[in-house]
């Protein structure tokens, strides 16, 4: 089949820095085509809580309508707490748990209801699609300045969108051209030296038929790890045509660039999460070499959204996009564990290259219609994607032993020990029909659909010294099933909307069979979930109140493999083997609201209990599962003054706390609690010449506590990430 979108053309190699300051001199022309922006826009403190969020039914439903827990996290709640990944934006969101792997700027990388659902999992969309899968460490990492909101749909949601993990998934929504736009631009220098440009301009004829927006960021400096520096861009250009009263089209691309170092690091149990004698290290040391540890990504992106309206009943739309994302990633980490004097870690070197290209469609038919006192909204869609991706993982001698409380970097001369080539593809297709039915003030949303999907994969390991080849059996793995999804829910004219709802997910499994000891593909892993709730949207302030309680149960889970001696698995080769190992169940209860009594006055909170159990399994049944925290919360105030000498001051306030879990199968390594304070001030210092100014100083972690995300081994303990203090400038005109 002919790819759909050609690849785009090699971008222009002008650092956006130096166009955002050629976007500065441009300032003045803008502004007086837009002279109806609302400049209040910068100075107003509310996080409106979302009218509709479209990726939970892929319509303009209601949060509050949706017989499912959602959370929506807009723009203007980004921007005041400062947030520059998509795990920051979900720090205040109930059922979820961060940074899986600890601090990692490669990835996104997090939990929800105690699933997996960042990017190794491959449950993050970008505009309801889905990045291409990759070899070893290649996997995308959209940046959260090219974003207008954040979905959070919690559970099941494999009727919309075919692969995706039991406890939920995340989607990104794009910036896209916007009439009388507010233009922005955005410097900013935190406490590591990382210092930034970024800005967001668009443009547009006097009708409103065409618009264009452009959006960029430029990143550059030293990051929380020592020795580990990082740059990086990205410019994100869009264009929407209004072709008739009834047809609009935008396209929209992406081209990224990350260069320097990976602040993902191996560390030992002994040292981190329990102390030796010298005490813990710190949550600064590197314990690679600088001359070896690199992580290198270019990401680009190209495709469409079109719409057109037969008339007021039936739509149709189209959304596809090409995905492009080369990855060279070498680290140098952890060797079994702490040797017996407390301070000494062996260490090994590895390396991996990846290149994978994804297309994908998602072409949907609307109709809106009554059969007697029934409303319906039926949606009948069909989506495909393709991925196909290669990439080489290398092994090497190993580096000499380093001290992780004083450590010294000799150099390190690497010499090639192993080279095991990778290559495949990824197929899914799947066709989903949808009815949102609405009768007086009953809801009722029932949905099905039937996938297909084919994995086609090979691997050898080659001795470069000898030559030798060692070549795996192809595999190539089909898979076909049927999920479903019901929910029904009631509006009373008080705001409250209590429901009830079932849904279902398949899953082939992500993990590569070099996981398994025996090499052998994991077959696909199924979820059911069961959730009921109370929502309450107040009618005389802004806000959205969900308390929901569930219960998750996931076949075939993939629990550690039993055997100690099975511990060469995995992309890394020093990581305990996996088996699929019976089923897994997740009970919680959640509470979460996000309210703003008055403007410039926010609330955000939320609370969840999780309680976990392998409910089947020859080694661990009655055992918690791995990473899931028996409680969290967290609360966020932010306070604006709106008269008096304190005119245009800020604050505000946060504290997030996440409960004691288990990092392995076994419930071995208990994992402690710990919480963390966050805090911001800004001031809008009011005009400055045509524009708006905002002064801003955004902290996380405020008392640089050291805690452990996880530990999954004795040699594979992960730190979370320590204190960040990023004081930003914001023109808006």
């Amino acid at each position: 089949m002919t790819r759909p979108i050609a690849a785009p053309p090699s971008p222009f190699r002008l650092r956006p820095l130096a166009v955002a300051c050629a976007l500065v001199a441009w300032a003045p022309a803008v502004h007086a085509q837009h002279a109806a922006t609302d400049l209040d826009a910068v100075r107003v403190n509310a996080y409106r809580a979302a009218n509709s969020v479209s990726s939970a039914t892929k319509t303009s439903t209601s949060v509050a309508e949706t017989p499912q827990s959602v959370s929506v996290i807009e723009r203007a709640e980004l921007d005041a707490r400062g947030v520059q990944s998509l795990n920051d934006a979900m720090r205040y969101v109930a059922g979820v748990s961060l940074e899986s792997s600890g601090i990692d700027n490669r990835v996104d990388d997090f939990r929800i209801r105690g699933f997996d659902a960042g990017s190794w999992a491959n449950n993050v969309t970008l505009d309801g699609m889905r990045a291409p899968q990759g070899s070893q460490w290649n996997r995308s990492m959209f940046d959260s300045w090219n974003l207008e909101r954040v979905e959070v749909l919690k559970g099941p949601s494999a009727v919309m969108y075919g692969q995706v993990a039991p406890g939920g998934m995340v989607n990104q929504v794009s910036k896209t051209p916007q009439p009388r736009q507010l233009q922005q631009l955005r410097l900013g220098l935190d406490a590591h030296g990382q210092y930034s440009a970024a800005f967001d301009v668009g443009t547009g004829s006097d009708d409103d038929v065409h618009l264009a927006r452009l959006v960029g960021l430029y990143r550059d400096g030293d990051t929380q790890i020592k020795h580990t520096g990082q740059e990086h861009w990205f410019l994100a250009p869009s264009y929407t045509w209004q072709m008739a009263e009834r047809t609009r089209i935008t396209l929209l691309g992406m081209y990224q660039k990350d260069d320097g170092g990976s602040t993902y690091q191996f560390l030992p149990m002994d040292g981190t999460l329990r102390a030796t004698p010298y005490g813990h290290m710190k949550n600064t040391t590197f314990i690679g070499e600088p001359s070896w540890n690199t992580f290198n990504r270019t990401l680009w992106t190209a495709g469409w959204m079109f719409e057109h309206a037969f008339n007021d009943h039936l739509t149709f739309s189209q959304s596809a996009r090409r995905t492009h994302v080369d990855s060279l990633y070498r680290g140098v980490v952890t060797n079994g564990a702490l040797n017996a004097d407390g301070r000494t870690q062996a260490r090994r070197a590895t390396y991996g290259t990846g290149d994978s290209d994804g297309d994908t469609f998602d072409t949907r038919l609307q109709a809106r219609f009554r059969t007697g006192g029934v409303d319906h909204v039926a949606l009948l869609g069909w989506d495909w994607q393709r991925a196909d991706w290669e990439g080489v993982r290398g092994a090497m001698s190993s580096p000499r032993p380093i001290d992780i409380f004083n450590p010294v970097h000799t150099g390190y001369v690497p010499q090639v020990t192993s080279l095991s080539p990778t290559e495949g593809s990824n197929r899914q297709s799947g066709i989903y029909l949808q009815d949102q039915l609405a009768l007086g003030q009953w809801r009722l949303t029932v949905g099905g659909r039937y996938d297909w999907t084919k994995d086609d994969a090979s691997s050898a390991t080659r001795n470069p010294v000898t030559g030798a080849t060692v070549t795996q059996p192809r595999s190539v793995i089909k898979n076909e099933a049927f999920t479903g999804r019901a929910g029904v829910l009631y509006v009373f004219d008080n705001g409250l909307t209590p429901y009830i709802s079932y849904a279902e997910s398949f899953q082939p499994s992500s993990t590569s069979p070099l996981n398994n000891f025996d090499g052998s593909a994991f077959d696909p892993v199924t979820g059911t979930q069961w959730e009921a709730g109370l929502k309450y949207q107040p009618a005389r302030i802004d806000g959205l109140v969900t308390l929901s309680a569930f219960e998750l149960r996931q076949q075939n889970l993939l629990t550690q493999d039993p055997d100690p001696t099975h511990n060469t698995c995995g992309a890394t080769a020093n990581a305990r083997c996996s088996i699929q190992d019976g089923e897994g169940r997740v009970r919680g209860v959640e509470l979460e609201g996000r309210v703003t009594p008055f403007e410039g006055f926010s609330l955000i909170g939320a609370a969840t209990w999780m309680d976990s159990e392998m409910t089947r399994s020859d080694q661990y049944q009655g055992k918690q599962l791995i990473m899931v925290p028996d409680y969290t919360a967290s609360f966020w105030a932010d306070y604006t003054f709106a008269g008096g000498a304190l005119e245009g001051l800020s604050l505000a306030a946060g504290a997030r706390y996440n409960g004691r879990s288990y990092g392995d199968s076994a419930n071995l390594y208990r994992i402690p609690g710990y919480t963390l304070f966050d805090a911001a001030i800004r001031y809008d210092v009011g005009r400055v010449g045509n524009s708006d100014l905002q002064l801003a100083v955004n902290l996380s972690n405020l008392a640089d506590r050291r805690y452990v995300s996880t530990c999954t081994t004795v040699s594979s303990c992960y730190y979370g990430s320590g204190r960040t203090v990023m004081a930003t400038a914001r023109l808006g005109w």
